[in-house]
């Protein structure tokens, strides 16, 4: 193997190391943001839960719909179907 067929093979093997430490940081970073979201969507689901919650104890209470709206942020629909 002549020096040429040297280089190019360290250049090669140089060129493929840095596209996949590239491909691996790209993966990373995808897999944090799915996390994000996917933390940010359960969140916001148990803070629905909370709230209906809430409007179902307030409305078991007797209290007007459209106070129990403005109380918890559910809408009058939402809180009928309770």
């Amino acid at each position: 193997m002549g020096v040429i067929e040297i280089i190019k093979k360290q250049e090669r093997e140089a060129g493929m190391s840095a596209g996949m430490s590239a491909g691996l940081a790209a993966g990373i970073e995808k897999g944090r943001l799915e996390e994000r979201a996917k933390l940010k969507a359960e969140k916001q689901k148990a803070e629905l839960e909370k709230a209906m919650a809430i409007a179902l104890e307030f409305k078991k209470m007797g209290l007007p719909i459209a106070d129990i709206a403005k109380a918890t942020g559910l809408s009058i629909a939402e809180i009928e179907k309770l």
